[in-house]
């Protein structure tokens, strides 16, 4: 019985198929290694980048939290001369009803 049987050759292990492409591997191997190597320079320079955004974005919200409670502070303000406001118009009312029975 002949080791060359069909089903090896279909599946590319014949001896033939790889006594050829050794060569081939080896020249391939330094490829890959070379190609590994750009690669983890890539994720490294890809981390940086993730990191320098993730600064940027907490500083960015950490400026909305601050504007925030600004925000909130003006509101209340705004409600207080709002209050006010509604008091001298009463206070106003009064005085110019004083002043319109007096001038009588």
């Amino acid at each position: 019985a002949s080791w060359s049987h069909p089903q090896f050759e279909k599946a590319g292990f014949s001896r033939h198929n790889r006594d050829t492409s050794a060569p081939a591997n080896f020249a391939s191997s330094s490829t890959l290694e070379k190609r590994i190597e750009d690669l983890e320079k890539e994720v490294l320079r890809e981390r940086q980048e993730n990191l320098r955004l993730t600064r940027l974005m907490q500083d960015k919200e950490e400026m909305i939290g601050k504007l925030k409670e600004e925000i909130d502070l003006l509101n209340r303000d705004l409600d207080d001369m709002e209050d006010e406001n509604e008091q001298l118009k009463q206070e106003n009312k009064t005085l110019l009803k004083v002043v319109g029975q007096l001038t009588r």
